[in-house]
């Protein structure tokens, strides 16, 4: 067998009330996301888990139950978060997502938020001085809770380096594909948005700051 490369850790962070396809999207295209080796075998790219502040089923959007695989406390370190949106004021009020958060960046992590996820960015304080977008409906919130960060309209996600923010809930999708094309190859990008039959995803439709 040919040796498969070190797969990148994904950790997409959930709690009740989160938006299905805010965290279902991007998991979707880091799971399916790869390459070909030199010996022409299908190799995945990514390690997938869900972490919760607790053990307990979090309930999405109000019927969907999800067992996360990991807590805040027992998760291995990633090399991606996600944090999707919804109804994220519970999690913006503890401490400890919070510090996850913070220490997870200092770690080393790539940070990416989905919809209103960008405001868990800003507690942490991981938007001070970058640019970021977030859901239509929540850009003036945005700029009023955080002055240190130039919020940025009309694109589906902003690039600014260490912090991936995105637009609203669809974009997520574009979010995650933009990181396959920029930490595996744009081949493997468009590869995986074919087989999604996501014809939505348009790399200059978002920006990157200082490429």
């Amino acid at each position: 067998m040919p040796e498969e490369k070190e797969k990148q850790k994904v950790a997409i962070f959930l709690y009740d009330g989160v938006e299905i396809l805010d965290f279902s999207g991007p998991a979707e295209v880091f799971a399916v996301s790869g390459y070909r080796d030199i010996h022409g075998n299908y190799q995945r790219a990514f390690e997938v888990f869900t972490v919760a502040v607790g053990k307990d089923p979090i309930i999405s959007q109000g019927f969907l139950k999800v067992m996360p695989d990991y807590t805040i406390e027992d998760a291995p370190s990633a090399d991606i978060i996600v944090l999707p949106g919804g109804a994220t004021g519970k999690s913006r009020k503890t401490p400890e997502v919070i510090r996850w958060i913070r220490e997870s960046a200092g770690d080393g992590a790539l940070l990416m938020s989905v919809f209103t996820g960008a405001f868990l960015l800003g507690d942490a304080g991981l938007l001070d001085n970058k640019s970021a977008t977030t859901w239509y409906g929540a850009l003036e919130r945005l700029e009023g809770a955080f002055p240190k960060t130039e919020v940025l309209k009309g694109t589906r996600f902003v690039d600014d380096g260490q912090v991936v923010t995105t637009a609203g809930v669809s974009a997520g999708i574009d979010g995650a594909l933009h990181l396959v094309n920029r930490l595996i190859s744009p081949k493997s990008a468009r590869a995986t948005a074919e087989y999604m039959e996501y014809d939505k995803w348009i790399p200059e439709d978002g920006k990157v700051m200082n490429p």
